[in-house]
C-alpha cells in the first residue's frame, strides 16, 4: 500500500513539474494582436495545373520515446509523394526531440525544400510549423497569432511549383477545445485577414484543434468563403474527431480528398489533389 502511494505521489510530482515548466517557460499571458497585412486589389491568376497537398500533425514530442518516429513520418510523406506538405508540431533541437532537428531530418529523408515557422522557443530549441515542398520557396514569413497561453503562429511561404506560384499557409491553433473557444475564434478571425492579404492563389492547412461542427469553425468557414478540401473523417486517433484541415481558395477544383490511416502520429494525415483550368 505504501509502495503504491509513493508511486502515485511520484507520478503526481512529475505531472505537476511538467505543468509548471510549461506555464513558466512556454506560456504567454498577453493576448497580442493580429499582424495581418492589407488585402491586395486582386488575386494574380498564377495557379499550377495540379497540386497534391498534405497536412500532417507529426506529434513531434513522440520522438522522445520513439527514436525512429521522424524516419517513419518521412516514410509516410515519401509513400504519398505530395507536392507540398504543411507540418505541425515540428521540433528543432528541443529536449522533447532528443535535441534533434526534425525539419532538417525531414528535408534529408524526403529531398524536399523546407521552411520553418517558430511558435515558441524551448530551452534553446524551437517548436512550430513547417512546410515541405518539391517547388522553389521564394519567400517565407512567420506571424504570431493572438491569444494568451501556449504561443501559436501562422507560417506563410510563397512557392513556385508546377508552372505557377502559390501562397501556402500552415497553422496550429489553441488546444483545449471548449475551454479555449474564444481564443481560437480570435485566431480564426486573424487567419481570415491573413489569407485575404494574399496576392496569389492560396491553400491553408493545419490543426485547428476543433471539429467541423464547432461554432468557431462554422463561423470561420462562412466568413472566409473557402472550400474545405478534405473529408470529415476523424483525424485524431484518440479523440476520434476531425481536427486537421485543408482549405483552398475558390479558384481550385478539388479532385480527390482523403484522410489516410497510416503513420506513427496520433494525427492521421490528410491529402487533397487540386487542379486548375483557366477559363478560355
Amino acid at each position: 500500500m505504501k509502495r503504491s502511494f509513493k508511486i502515485g505521489l511520484g507520478f503526481l510530482a512529475v505531472v505537476l513539474t511538467i505543468f509548471a515548466y510549461r506555464i513558466f517557460s512556454v506560456y504567454e499571458f498577453r493576448a497580442g494582436e493580429c499582424q495581418a497585412k492589407a488585402a491586395p486589389a486582386k488575386l494574380a491568376p498564377t495557379y499550377p495545373r495540379r497540386l497534391v497537398v498534405m497536412t500532417y500533425n507529426i506529434q513531434g514530442h513522440a520522438a522522445l520515446i520513439r527514436s525512429t518516429h521522424i524516419a517513419r513520418i518521412a516514410g509516410v510523406i515519401n509513400q504519398i509523394r505530395p507536392d507540398i506538405v504543411g507540418i505541425n508540431e515540428a521540433h528543432r533541437n528541443t529536449w522533447q526531440s532528443r535535441f534533434r532537428d526534425h525539419v532538417a531530418e525531414l528535408q534529408r529523408r524526403t529531398g524536399m525544400n523546407v521552411s520553418f515557422g517558430e511558435s515558441y522557443e524551448q530551452m534553446g530549441g524551437q517548436f512550430g510549423n513547417a512546410i515541405l515542398t518539391r517547388g522553389k520557396i521564394v519567400s517565407t514569413a512567420v506571424y504570431k497569432l493572438p491569444g494568451a497561453g501556449e504561443p501559436r503562429s501562422l507560417l506563410e511561404s510563397i512557392v513556385d511549383i508546377g508552372g505557377g506560384r502559390v501562397a501556402f499557409y500552415v497553422t496550429h491553433l489553441a488546444a483545449w477545445e471548449k475551454l479555449n473557444r474564444p481564443t481560437r475564434a480570435n485566431q480564426l478571425e486573424c487567419l481570415v485577414r491573413h489569407v485575404r492579404s494574399s496576392r496569389y492563389p492560396f491553400v491553408l492547412t493545419g490543426d485547428l484543434n476543433a471539429p467541423p461542427e464547432a461554432p468557431e469553425i462554422q463561423a470561420f468557414r462562412r466568413e472566409i468563403g473557402l472550400q474545405m478540401a478534405g473529408t470529415v473523417d476523424p483525424t485524431h486517433r484518440v479523440l476520434n474527431i476531425q481536427l486537421d484541415y485543408i482549405f483552398a481558395d475558390p479558384g481550385w477544383k478539388v479532385v480527390t480528398a482523403k484522410t489516410l490511416d497510416i503513420g506513427p502520429s496520433d494525427h492521421r494525415p490528410v491529402m487533397a489533389e487540386l487542379t486548375y483550368e483557366a477559363v478560355r
